[in-house]
């Protein structure tokens, strides 16, 4: 299982064998191996780093933009 950031979406990769486990296990919760925590919690700092780095970077090219404007304007 894998979890990653792309277009601005969160994705989620399961291999055939966790989907099955997934499906067996329908309607409860699913046990996954403590291992995947490190790896998860990694993936989505990552995720979160990528999200906000282009959430700051529109913000950045929208503020200058305006002001580019407001300048023409004078």
């Amino acid at each position: 299982m894998r979890i990653m950031y792309q277009s601005g979406e969160l994705k989620l990769s399961l291999t055939k064998k966790e989907i099955k486990h997934i499906v067996d296990n329908s309607g409860s919760p699913v046990t996954m191996d403590i291992k995947m925590l490190k790896v998860l919690h990694e993936d989505i700092s990552d995720c979160v780093k990528a999200h906000w780095s282009n959430v700051e970077v529109w913000q950045a090219i929208e503020e200058h933009l305006a002001s580019q404007k407001s300048i023409s304007k004078k």
